[in-house]
C-alpha cells in the first residue's frame, strides 16, 4: 500500500512538472510575441511628433498670413483641407503611440512576473492556466491596438509625404513675395 501512495505522489509531481514546462513555454511564447511587437514598434514609431506638429503649424501660419487670392483655386483648397485633416491626425496618432508603448511595456512586466511565479511555484498553481489565458487575451488586444496604430501612422505619413514639401515650398515662396 505504501508503494502505491509513493507511486501516486511521484506520478502527480511529475505531471505537475509537465504542466509547469508547458505553462512556462506558453508564457515565453507570449513574451516573444510582445517583444516582437516592441521591436517593430520601436523601429516605426515617430519620435518627433512635436517637431512635426510645429513644422505643420508653421506652414499653415505662413499660408494664412501671406496668401491672398482673388479667385478660388479648387485644387489648392483641397490640398489645404487635406493638410488640415493631416494636422488633426497628429493628436490621435500621439495618443495611440503612447497607448501602444504603455501596453507593450506593462504586458512585458506582467509576463515576466507570471513566468517567475510559475517557475518558482508561487501563488495558486491551479489558476496558472487561467492566468496564461488572460495574458493571451491581453496580447491579442495589444495586437489590435498595434495594428490600428500602424494603419493610422501609414495614413498620416502618406498624406504628409504627398502634401508637406509642396505646401512648405509654396508657403515660403509667398512669404518671400509678400516681403518684397
Amino acid at each position: 500500500m505504501k508503494i502505491y501512495i509513493v507511486f501516486l505522489l511521484l506520478f502527480s509531481a511529475s505531471c505537475s512538472d509537465f504542466d509547469k514546462e508547458k505553462q512556462e513555454k506558453n508564457v515565453l511564447s507570449l513574451s516573444d510575441e510582445i517583444k516582437t511587437f516592441k521591436k517593430e514598434f520601436d523601429a516605426i514609431k515617430i519620435d518627433s511628433l512635436s517637431a512635426l506638429k510645429l513644422s505643420i503649424y508653421e506652414v499653415e501660419r505662413r499660408i494664412k498670413q501671406n496668401y491672398h487670392s482673388d479667385t478660388i483655386d479648387l485644387s489648392f483648397g483641397q490640398k489645404m483641407d487635406d493638410f488640415k485633416r493631416m494636422r488633426r491626425m497628429l493628436g490621435p496618432l500621439g495618443k495611440e503611440q503612447g497607448r501602444v508603448f504603455k501596453s507593450i511595456n506593462e504586458e512585458l512586466i506582467q509576463l515576466t512576473k507570471l513566468y517567475s511565479d510559475i517557475s518558482k511555484g508561487f501563488g495558486k498553481r491551479e489558476s496558472y492556466n487561467e492566468y496564461i489565458q488572460f495574458e493571451k487575451n491581453k496580447v491579442a488586444q495589444i495586437k489590435v491596438i498595434y495594428d490600428e496604430y500602424v494603419k493610422m501612422r501609414a495614413q498620416f505619413l502618406q498624406m504628409y509625404n504627398e502634401l508637406y514639401k509642396e505646401l512648405e515650398m509654396f508657403s515660403k515662396s509667398i512669404e518671400i513675395n509678400q516681403e518684397q
